[in-house]
């Protein structure tokens, strides 16, 4: 089987490069980012609602849940409501149930996103069967469909059925960066643990075990990557997933931070939810 050509039409038709995925029967998001063994996070789904019977998509990360109260907010419509099955079936009558994907199929349909889907990799959406998906770059399909932007995922689905929610421990010497970059994480549904030199990390990420570390390469009492390379001795701290956070932007920084193992190297300054998506996807693999 391959992709609908009415979907390889539209996705031509914007110029967006592609890569056709194949995988067994899936109805959910969740069961198609297990099909292809990807995070979660990089696998887009869309929530269909009704305005006045017209159809308005929310297009989100598979694990997240919908604030609808905040799209209405928006959108300013408080008659907003979730789409029934069969409203769906008639909107998009090529599409098999759950198997929309986020592409502009009708004139009267409108495209939101939420913001933590704004990363520089590529996503995975279904392309309107249960055994087809595509794979684009974030990058592309943004500039295709200008979708609104904004926060439209519950607050607290990083909480449900008792699951805690992940410490990160923060490792930048600035102080003023630190505490915001600690505010950003809190307001995303993160525990943070924020310290300004290397030593204090060690210390902590021993007593705390973090789900994740963000790491600034220059701190006062030794870089970055000594203090890394020193709690990659540890053997229950080894497989800590890392992110760089500097302004050092050389290929011997980046060459040594993967050779240590670091996940993502972002250079200052970069955008908030670029940084929140990046870490949601590594905490999301770590969990797999």
């Amino acid at each position: 089987m391959s992709v609908p050509r009415w979907c390889q039409r539209i996705l031509d038709h914007y110029h967006v490069p592609y890569r056709e995925l194949h995988h067994p029967v899936v109805e959910t998001a969740a069961q198609l980012a297990q099909a292809e063994h990807v995070s979660g996070w990089r696998v887009a789904k869309t929530v269909f609602l009704s305005a006045g019977g017209r159809p308005v998509g929310v297009v989100l990360p598979a694990p997240a849940r919908l604030d609808l109260e905040r799209v209405r907010a928006v959108l300013g419509q408080n008659t907003l409501q979730m789409a029934s099955e069969a409203q769906i079936a008639t909107w998009f009558k090529g599409c098999q149930p759950g198997a929309v994907p986020p592409l502009r199929l009708r004139g009267d349909e409108r495209l939101l996103m939420d913001r933590s889907l704004a990363h520089l990799g590529d996503m995975v959406f279904p392309a309107g069967s249960h055994e087809e998906a595509v794979a684009v770059r974030f990058r592309d399909w943004y500039r295709a469909i200008r979708p609104g932007v904004g926060r439209f995922i519950r607050s607290d689905h990083g909480q449900e059925n008792g699951v805690p929610r992940p410490t990160v421990l923060v490792v930048e010497d600035e102080a003023e960066t630190n505490q915001l970059l600690c505010q950003l994480l809190e307001q995303e549904g993160m525990v943070c643990c924020g310290v300004e030199a290397g030593g204090l990390a060690l210390e902590a990420a021993t007593r705390d075990r973090p789900a994740a570390i963000l790491l600034d390469l220059m701190l006062p009492d030794m870089s970055g990557l000594e203090m890394y390379q020193q709690l990659r001795r540890v053997g229950s701290l080894k497989r800590i997933p890392c992110i760089i956070v500097t302004a050092l932007d050389d290929e011997a920084s980046r060459q040594r931070s993967q050779q240590l193992g670091a996940d993502v190297y972002l250079t200052k300054p970069f955008q908030p939810q670029l940084l929140v998506s990046e870490l949601r996807g590594i905490l999301a693999d770590a969990r797999a």
